[in-house]
Parts: structure tokens; sequence; C-alpha cells
């Protein structure tokens, strides 16, 4: 019954916040990863691990800044990261994303801590604290953006399916200075509702909706992204 609550509350979130946009836009997120253990290079490293993501980010739908052409790829992102297992709960990790952008390019660098609980009858939840600094290619790096994430995500077996798992994140977005990113304080909100489908051995496929909500400078310019997020994951 309380994770029924907690559903309730996560979706509520997101639709709270896009009550007040006046921006709806349609996107799809198409990701290929891979991740796996050092391990195998040396058993000293058995508590070292990586990971590598690529994603593209389309906008299905014709918007006037991306010159009112549909199906337009507006991003394109290469995330390469290395963790620490400090033990089978809690990891601390480094990485570098190389962001291909419409106008522009960025080079963002980020530090992370991370949680898993064990499986239980009611699921699982992760969490995770990412900090990152953000520089735009066209600009001096002194104008770096810091911005704090905070992750959540409950996952669950689907009854009379346990190899598929239900999935349900919230992520939220912060900036802890000024910079021309953006103004400090709350920026990002993302709702997620998905499934985690195991496709062939030591490969699954993430798909669902993910809803996000960005703070604009006032209510009527604020955005409300409704996005198709698909990843095909492997796993070594």
């Amino acid at each position: 019954m309380k994770f029924r609550i907690f559903f309730l509350l996560i979706l509520g979130l997101g639709v709270a916040e896009g009550a007040g946009a006046a921006q709806n836009a349609f996107f799809g997120w198409y990701g290929l990863s891979a991740q796996g253990s050092f391990q195998s290079l040396s058993p000293a490293l058995k508590k070292f691990s990586w990971s590598v993501l690529n994603q593209a980010r389309l906008s299905h739908l014709a918007q006037e800044q991306y010159g009112n052409r549909a199906n337009k790829l507006t991003e394109n992102l290469l995330f390469v990261q290395f963790n620490y297992h400090f033990d089978r709960h809690f990891h601390a990790g480094l990485g570098y994303t190389r962001n291909w952008l419409d106008r522009f390019n960025e080079n963002r660098a980020y530090q992370e801590l991370g949680w898993r609980s064990l499986s239980h009858e009611w699921g699982r939840m992760t969490a995770r604290t990412r900090l990152e600094e953000r520089v735009n290619d066209k600009l001096h790096s002194n104008n770096m953006g810091l911005r704090l994430r905070q992750f959540f995500q409950w996952s669950h077996p689907l009854p009379g399916f346990p190899e598929l798992n239900f999935l349900l994140n919230d992520e939220v977005f912060w900036y802890l200075n000024s910079s021309s990113w953006r103004s400090d304080g709350f920026t990002e909100n993302r709702v997620f509702a998905g499934l985690d489908i195991p496709l062939i051995a030591k490969t699954r496929l993430t798909v669902g909706y993910m809803n996000q909500f960005v703070r604009k400078g006032t209510s009527k310019d604020n955005l409300v992204d409704h996005i198709l997020f698909t990843n095909i994951g492997f796993h070594f």
C-alpha cells in the first residue's frame, strides 16, 4: 500500500509541475549502453567497474527552435564512467559527458555517490547524487555551471513475469551557481515509468514514458517535454 502512495505522489509531482507550463514537446531518447567489471583484467580490480552510454535525442514534432523540422536530432550524448564499489550497496563514480547539441557542444565532468538496496518483497530502491560541472564549448571555461542531480528509483518484478521489472524514477536538478546556463536554484524534474525487459543473455531493454519539466524565467515559458525513452543495455 505504501508503494502505491509513493507511485501516486511521484506522478502527482510531474502533473503539478506541468500544470503551469505553456509549451509542450514530444521527444525520443534512444540509447545504447554497456557496463562491466574490471575483475576480468585482474582479481585485484574486482571493486572497480565501468560504463558507457551513447544517447541520441530527437524532436519528433516540428519546433521553431529546431527549424520547424520534425524528427530532428537535437542532441547526442556520450557518457563514460568509472566506479569504485565499497560493498554491494554503495559506490562512488567519476564520469565525463560529451554532448553535441544543435547550436553548440558541451563538456561535462561529474562525480556521484550511489546506493542500491537488496531485493525485497516490496521491490528494490536505488538512489544517486551527482554533481556536474558543465562547460559550453563557445564560452570561456570560467563560465561553468554547477548542477546537482538527485535520482531515486523503485523497481519491482511484474506479477507472473519475474524477469520483467516495473521501474519508477524521479530525478530533480538544481543549479548551485548562476552562469550562462541559467540562474541558480531548481531547474528541472524528470519522472519516468517503464519496464526493464530481458532480450537475450546479459542484454536488457528499458522502455517507457518520461515527463520532463524545465523551469524557465517565467511560468508561461516553462517547458513540459513528453519523452519516449528506450535503452538497450549490454552487461559484461
